[in-house]
C-alpha cells in the first residue's frame, strides 16, 4: 500500500545559523533532513510527525572530508558513498570504509548523510559501533555556540540524542589511530544491504603479544550503540601468544560480550540469536585483527 506524507510547512536554510534560528523559531514542532532516507519513511508510516521541515542540504561546507595529520573531520552533510570512496578514509580509518560499504542501497548511499545516520538515533546504526571504538565526538552548533559531544555520551535511547533543541550537526571528529592498532565493523543482516540484526566493531593495540587496549562497542543489541567494557577487561593487558591460552581469553570477551548486551525480539531475531551472533561477531573481530597483526 502506498502511503502519503502527512502535511507539513517546509523551509530552507543556507546556513548554519539560518538552520539554528529556525530550529530555535519552531522549537519541537521542528526537524532537519538532507537526505531524508530514515525521516521521510518514519514520516508516511506516522513513526514521527514534525510540523515543519528545514532542509539543510543546500549548506556550504558541510560536505567535505579532511584529514590534518592529527584528527579526522567529517562534515555532517557527506555522503555516505563519499566516505566509502574516499582515499584518507580507507587508508587510515577502514573500520568507517567498512561501515559505508554495508549501509543500504547504492541508492541509499548516493542520499543519505553520516549526519542523519547518527541524528536518527537508531540502535542498529552502522557508524555508531567504529565511531565508538575510534574515540570520535560530533560536532554540533546552536545558540549557545559550538560544541563537541563524546559519541559515547550521544545516544540516549532510540531516536532520542544529546543535542539541544536548537542545535545542528555539523561535522564528527575522529582521531587519529596509535601506531600499531587496528579495527574491524562486522555485521549481520539477512541480505547485505539489510538493517543489522547485531553487529561489532573492535579496535585492539598490541605491544609485542602484550594486548595494551581493547575497545569493542555493539549496536542494535541493546536501546543504544554501546561498548563491551567487562568483555574488553577479559584480554586488556594479557598476552595472546597463538595457544590455548589465547582461545580461552578470547571466548571468555565473546562470551562477555553476549551477556553484556540486552537485546530485544522482533521481527528480524530473537534476543537469544542476537546474543549468539554478538558472540560469534565479536570472537571472529578479535581473531581477524590477531591475525593481520602477525602477518
Amino acid at each position: 500500500m502506498l502511503l502519503g506524507l502527512p502535511e507539513f510547512e517546509f523551509s530552507s536554510a543556507h546556513s548554519v545559523d539560518e538552520a539554528c534560528a529556525l530550529l530555535s523559531k519552531h522549537g519541537e514542532r521542528a526537524t532537519v533532513f538532507a537526505g531524508g532516507t530514515d525521516l521521510l519513511v518514519k514520516m508516511k508510516h506516522r513513526r514521527t510527525i514534525p510540523a515543519h521541515l528545514i532542509n539543510i542540504k543546500g549548506i556550504p561546507k558541510l560536505d567535505t572530508i579532511a584529514h590534518d595529520g592529527h584528527q579526522l573531520q567529517i562534515g555532517a552533510l557527506t555522503l555516505i558513498q563519499g566516505i566509502e570512496a574516499s582515499q584518507v578514509v580507507g587508508k587510515k580509518f577502514r573500520v568507517l570504509k567498512q561501515a559505508a560499504e554495508v549501509l543500504g542501497t547504492t541508492q541509499i548511499r548516493n542520499v543519505g548523510t553520516i549526519g542523519g545516520n547518527l541524528a536518527n538515533a537508531s540502535p542498529s546504526a552502522e557508524f555508531a559501533p567504529p565511531l565508538l571504538t575510534l574515540g570520535a565526538s560530533v560536532r554540533c552548533v546552536g545558540s549557545s555556540g559550538e560544541r563537541l559531544i563524546p559519541i559515547g555520551e550521544f545516544f540516549l535511547s532510540p531516536g532520542k540524542t544529546s543535542l539541544r533543541q536548537d542545535e545542528l550537526i555539523t561535522g564528527v571528529q575522529v582521531p587519529d589511530l596509535p601506531s600499531g592498532a587496528d579495527c574491524i565493523y562486522l555485521k549481520h543482516s539477512l541480505r547485505r544491504m539489510d538493517v543489522a540484526i547485531a553487529s561489532a566493531a573492535v579496535f585492539i593495540l598490541f605491544d609485542g603479544d602484550v594486548c595494551r587496549d581493547v575497545k569493542i562497542a555493539l549496536g542494535a543489541v541493546g536501546p543504544v550503540p554501546f561498548r563491551a567494557k567487562k568483555a574488553e577487561q577479559c584480554i586488556r593487558g594479557e598476552r595472546l601468544g597463538a595457544n590455548a591460552v589465547e582461545t580461552t581469553l578470547l571466548e571468555a570477551a565473546a562470551q562477555a560480550a553476549a551477556d553484556e548486551s540486552f537485546p530485544i525480539d522482533d521481527f528480524r531475531g530473537y534476543a537469544t540469536y542476537r546474543r549468539k551472533l554478538v558472540r560469534m561477531l565479536v570472537g571472529k573481530g578479535l581473531e581477524r585483527l590477531i591475525a593481520r597483526t602477525r602477518a
